[in-house]
């Protein structure tokens, strides 16, 4: 059974570093299977076509990034400083793990991100959701949508994350503090 496990992860790990590299059409079902030491058939042994591979990985991504910020969230802390460090993790994370920043955000903007899977249920978006109530129930943050919250939020940490890495030199060279977004976002959810 674990052997299965391991062949279903690898080939995961294997077509997500393709799609990172080179996009989602440039990552063919054959060159997988070789990245990953299995037999291309192996593949359909997990997924039924590229699509539910792609999907599949979707999934996978999802759970990785939702284990990494809720396994370093302190209820206990005051909202705000869970806020800042809820940041710093994921940024981290994304920082960490380029390939699935990279995936995660071409994923969004394509077509395999249909209705159907937006219509599924998913981990991540749901313990982020939960994560901003729990900061609008304490009364830290703005009484709102809490999907909202969480798009604004992790849709400028995608955001930052890619502009330190595309930029990194010229943000060290005009002297440019990134993390200010961090507190200019807590400032405008905070509650008054």
């Amino acid at each position: 059974m674990e052997n299965l496990i391991d062949k279903k992860q690898s080939i995961i790990e294997s077509a997500l570093e393709l799609v990172y590299e080179n996009g989602f059409h440039g990552c063919p079902v054959s060159q997988v299977a070789k990245n990953a030491g299995v037999a291309a058939g192996t593949i359909y042994t997990y997924f039924e076509n590229k699509e539910d591979l792609i999907v599949g990985i979707y999934e996978h991504v999802a759970q990785q990034i939702m284990n990494y910020i809720s396994e370093r969230d302190d209820a206990s802390l005051e909202f705000e400083n869970r806020f800042f460090d809820y940041w710093r993790n994921f940024t981290e994370f994304y920082e960490k793990y380029p390939a699935i920043h990279g995936f995660y955000d071409q994923f969004l903007n394509s077509p395999f991100n249909s209705e159907e899977i937006q219509n599924k249920p998913n981990i991540w978006h749901e313990w982020a959701h939960k994560f901003f109530q729990s900061g609008m129930d304490k009364g830290a943050i703005r009484v709102t949508n809490p999907v909202v919250l969480s798009i604004l939020v992790n849709t400028n940490i995608a955001s930052t994350v890619r502009i330190k890495k595309n930029f990194k030199t010229k943000l060290a060279r005009t002297n440019v503090n990134l993390e200010e977004i961090s507190h200019l976002i807590w400032a405008g959810i905070k509650a008054d």
